[in-house]
């Protein structure tokens, strides 16, 4: 291309793949030319097929090119979910139900046949093969482009469709993709008289890996298996017939049946890859720039998520056609008008196709790697905002002096204890630090023990998922309880020796003087430590001296209530939840006469005038209620909770990836509780990780003052408590947050394909998993 050439024709594509063709088919369509590059010497179609939802037949349809593909492809008319360690079904679900915008249409589509039928659509020339893309530019508004064989581009418009290991997107500054610990072996079975499979797609999940089938057509049968190596799987994908007799071997020691086993072996070696899953975490593209000045990115480039979605290649498509109409309307304006300045305009669509493809993009990754998650995990635990700065403070307090013989000092900074939130989940792992403080058997007495927890559809009012929480865990029952707050509080601050919490008492700095922390207080005094535990909540001054960067906003809200039913509110001894249409509620009994209530949802502009009062915002949680599904007796509970007992806050998080490189202790300073790790509600895991921290904390930081006979003054000792008090909390929370988080993004979903997937058969997985994820054993002081 050289710099004469009409605007209209100088947009350069990196990459053949679905996103780019997708894209150069969606500009050809609106008149506009463009040129794409493909370092390969041919069409690629690694990964042999995809599962391609509606949404992306929506997207082809758009291109024209939907019934084309149909005509080549079965529609998949059923999903049946085994357990791989029993074989029985866990789930059956019909794939052509009604959606939103008309019935589900799931087909598994060859790659090699879809590259095509685009190619087959673009302009001769279109496509310029083995033309490697080595580095970019700048020249005013023109990217020079310096290709592999020495040559050079220019261009006006530049986008970026080249893959995981994309140059545009490092130009862009996206963050590199992250190794999801996870690899996938994907292949494809050949059957030249036909395989007479049911066009169903059955998956297999359990015992360490996720694996499934599905036809393609009447003679192609698509297979794949994702699990997590080990270091005794090495050399395993040296080659196509190694990694074949490794996934043979893994699923012949299972509960798979003989058709599925029969697959893989009539694959041929050609027709079997294997590499790891790598994905960007959804946290750097909420700030990262998608597109900058006439510089985008789009499919793999932008989002490269684990497979457990089967929407990589969907959405690589709803990129192209997205791209295609925002960049097509700034080129030729939407009825032919050009408007203002090209490079202005150009530069306006591009932020267009990014501001809408950027949260799409997060949704995606973060649900498809907690869908993962969840069907591989065979570890118990794997991997509302709770405001315990107190709670947590306690628990080290009460597990120094009274347990392990060392005085310490809380600082509270309100006057009196609080108790903001009224009650939170109380699950087994909470238990097990309660009973190492002593306390557990007196929470017990007050509160009730669930028998199940109840999952239902805000949208139909059906019961989704219906879990037995009395479960046997790797550590005994299970035990779950809605504890009240002020009650828990109040019994830890019992146990506590007179004068170890001193009210009133607000940190504003801190300063070093050699080993000892000087700490100044808002009363204008001064107070010396040698040892400095900041459990003071999500705006922690301990946590921002550490240099923690702050919490951020998840964009939804929570509010919390308590009902109090002085002659019994008659509710059993169950967690019930509500799912969909935007929200996520749940209503738990305390005790025979307090009921705890939660609603978190994503506000709005509208929503701002609710969050003015508490009166208004209750009124505004019973409005969204009564518009769904929910029974009067859990609308009963938010009407009859005092303003008092009413609270609603923004849900705020800590980015994980801060963590992994951020300091959780520093010498004789470190945090725990919501100074360490806030995360979102949908775990119900924020109060009971800060108990889990209390204990841990205790039992490193007294065995050093232990050793070092109870003065403190064995500094490195100090240090190297908290060091080991750091690495054993620092991987536990980083999983916590990022489970809660995309948790969440399921559960509050409103996207087509996810709110399927979780209606259908997510709804029991993830109930079952928050059960899972509390059989976790912070051990004894």
């Amino acid at each position: 291309m050289q710099p004469k050439e009409a605007a209209a024709e100088d947009i350069v594509i990196v990459g053949a793949g679905l996103a780019g063709l997708a894209a150069a088919l969606g500009l050809h369509r609106k008149g506009v030319r463009s040129l794409v590059l493909e370092s390969s010497p041919s069409l690629r179609a690694s990964g042999f097929a995809f599962t391609t939802w509606n949404n992306a037949f929506r997207a082809l349809d758009t291109l024209g090119l939907g019934d084309k593909i149909r005509k080549q492809h079965l529609q998949v008319q059923t999903l049946r979910v085994m357990s791989s360690a029993t074989g029985e079904i866990v789930q059956e679900a019909d794939l052509t139900q009604q959606g939103k915008l008309g019935p589900h249409e799931i087909r598994c589509v060859r790659r090699d046949l879809l590259l095509k039928a685009l190619e087959e659509e673009l302009p001769k020339g279109t496509i310029r093969y083995s033309s490697k893309i080595v580095s970019i530019e700048e020249d005013g508004n023109i990217k020079i482009l310096q290709l592999a064989d020495g040559s050079v581009l220019r261009a006006k418009v530049l986008i970026g469709c080249d893959g995981i290991n994309s140059v545009v997107a490092k130009w862009l500054g996206l963050a590199k993709p992250s190794y999801s610990g996870r690899s996938a072996a994907r292949g494809l079975a050949h059957y030249p008289d036909g395989h007479g499979f049911e066009p169903r797609f059955l998956q297999f999940i359990g015992h360490g890996f996720r694996a499934g089938m599905l036809p393609c057509n009447d003679a192609d049968v698509y297979w794949f298996f994702t699990w997590t190596p080990s270091e005794n799987d090495n050399g395993i994908d040296e080659s196509a017939a190694k990694m074949k007799r490794f996934v043979l071997g893994r699923l012949r020691g299972s509960k798979v049946p003989e058709e599925a086993l029969a697959v893989i072996d009539k694959s041929e070696m050609s027709d079997v890859l294997a590499a790891p899953l790598r994905f960007r975490p959804p946290f750097s593209l909420v700030t990262a720039s998608i597109a900058k000045g006439n510089v985008c990115v789009a499919g793999d480039a932008l989002h490269p998520m684990t497979p457990d979605l089967g929407q990589g290649g969907c959405s690589a498509l709803e990129d192209g056609v997205v791209l295609a109409r925002c960049l097509g309307e700034a080129l030729v304006g939407k009825d032919g008008a050009k408007g203002s300045a090209e490079n202005e305009r150009i530069e306006a669509g591009l932020s267009e196709y990014a501001g809408i493809r950027r949260w799409r993009s997060v949704e995606l990754i973060a649900t498809a790697y907690t869908v993962g998650f969840i069907q591989q995990s065979d570890n118990a635990i794997l991997l509302c905002s709770i405001d315990l700065e107190l709670t947590d403070g306690l628990v080290v307090s009460c597990s120094l002096p009274c347990r392990k013989g060392v005085r310490c000092l809380v600082l509270e900074s309100s006057p009196a204890l609080r108790a903001s939130g009224f009650a939170f989940t109380t699950w087994t792992n909470a238990f097990r630090a309660l009973d190492a403080l002593g306390v557990g058997d007196k929470i017990r007495e007050h509160h009730v023990l669930y028998e199940r927890m109840i999952t239902f559809s805000a949208a139909t009012g059906e019961a989704a998922a219906k879990v037995s929480l009395k479960m046997q865990g790797k550590s005994g029952p299970h035990e779950i309880r809605c504890v009240k707050r002020d009650f828990l509080l109040q019994t830890l601050e019992s146990e506590l020796p007179k004068g170890t919490i001193r009210y009133s008492s607000k940190i504003v700095a801190i300063e070093e003087d050699g080993n000892v922390m000087v700490l100044h207080l808002a009363d204008g005094s001064t107070m010396k430590t040698k040892v400095l535990i900041g459990c003071d909540g999500v705006n922690s001054v301990v946590a921002k001296w550490l240099g923690l960067p702050k919490p951020i906003l998840s964009g939804r809200s929570a509010t919390r209530g308590l009902a109090e039913y002085p002659a019994g509110h008659g509710f059993g001894p169950e967690i019930l939840q509500f799912i969909g249409q935007g929200f996520r509620s749940g209503v738990l009994p305390c005790n025979d006469t307090s009921v705890y209530w939660n609603y978190t949802w994503y506000p709005s502009s509208a929503d701002r005038d609710a969050e003015e009062s508490v009166a208004k915002m209750r009124s505004y949680v019973l409005a969204k209620l009564r518009a769904a599904k929910i029974p009067a007796a859990a609308l009963d509970v938010i009407e009859r909770s005092e303003m008092s007992d009413v609270v609603s806050s923004p849900l705020r998080f800590r980015s994980p990836l801060a963590l992994v490189r951020g300091s959780i202790s520093r010498g004789g300073v470190c945090v725990a509780g919501d100074a360490l790790h806030p995360m979102t509600p949908e775990l119900g895991q924020g109060g009971c990780a800060a108990l889990e921290d209390g204990v841990v904390l205790a039992r490193c930081l007294g065995e050093a003052f232990g050793a070092g006979g109870n003065d403190g003054s064995h500094h490195e000792g100090i240090k190297a408590a908290l060091g080991k008090y750091a690495e054993a909390r620092r991987w536990r929370s980083v999983q916590l947050i990022t489970a809660a988080y995309v948790v969440g993004f399921i559960q509050q979903s409103n996207n087509v394909v996810v709110k399927f997937l979780r209606d259908t058969f997510l709804s029991p997985l993830l109930a079952k998993t928050l059960v899972a994820m509390a059989d976790y054993d912070c051990g004894t002081l």
